[in-house]
């Protein structure tokens, strides 16, 4: 359990009043690559749209949330952003009625698009990334948002090497990995003093003690498959402090 995460989401617990929790992320938080991955909810912004029934760790925690608390779990995640996405779109994104806020964002903050601009070095792509980071965790501190960051889970293959081509995204320069966006949230936590669930660390852990490869909990190097995101679910809820499921 992480007990300064527990502890903002303890509220929940024989609250006299509902509390509304946001969860805001990007595809891994939209449930991308879960069975039953689909689009067709409400708007979050215009143009993005709900997941309202696909397997993933953000519909697993709202429905066990709101099944046993008085309370409104919505899932604002949005496939491909980053945490400038979050910056830029803050006010459409956070509401003034959310209690809490719960983020798992930094996956495409590795990306730098080769249009927009020369190859930055190491050292100033993690500068960019830690500033941001820290320019997010102060709009909801200022916003009076008590937040959970989450560092990502590690991710592989393509997904972390240098220089990668997709179809989708067009060429892109990757020279900051899933490692370094955990180091630099860890940075941040100690700076800001807010609560971080280390999941990229949780998850090794446990391929590590359960001789589970990491390419069987993801479905394409990235996203987890639903086994993954089951775990992902089990992981967040032990340390935010709720009693684990039997199944």
């Amino acid at each position: 359990m992480n007990k300064e995460a527990a502890k903002i989401f303890s509220r929940i617990i024989l609250g006299d009043k509902p509390v509304r929790i946001k969860l805001l992320g990007d595809s891994i938080t939209h449930g991308h690559s879960g069975t039953g991955f689909c689009t067709d909810g409400d708007a979050i912004i215009p143009g993005s749209f709900r997941n309202p029934n696909g397997y993933c760790w953000a519909n697993l925690l709202r429905d066990y949330l709101q099944g046993r608390y008085n309370c409104q779990v919505i899932n604002n995640g949005i496939c491909g952003v980053n945490t400038q996405f979050l910056i830029d779109h803050f006010d459409e994104l956070v509401d003034p009625e959310d209690d809490i806020v719960l983020c798992l964002i930094g996956t495409n903050d590795r990306q730098q698009y080769a249009s927009g601009g020369p190859k930055r070095d190491k050292p100033v792509r993690m500068q960019e990334i830690y500033a941001n980071t820290l320019a997010l965790e102060e709009k909801l501190r200022r916003a009076g948002k008590p937040t959970v960051f989450m560092a990502g889970i590690p991710a592989e293959g393509i997904f972390e090497v240098e220089e990668s081509v997709t179809e989708a995204a067009g060429k892109y320069w990757q020279v900051v990995h899933m490692d370094d966006i955990h180091d630099l949230y860890v940075k941040a936590s100690l700076e800001r003093g807010f609560p971080l669930i280390d999941l990229f660390n949780l998850f090794r852990v446990y391929c590590w003690e359960n001789k589970v490869a990491l390419s069987e909990l993801l479905k394409d190097g990235c996203h987890p498959n639903d086994r993954g995101y089951e775990l992902m679910f089990r992981l967040i809820l032990n340390e935010l402090g709720f009693a684990l499921p039997t199944k």
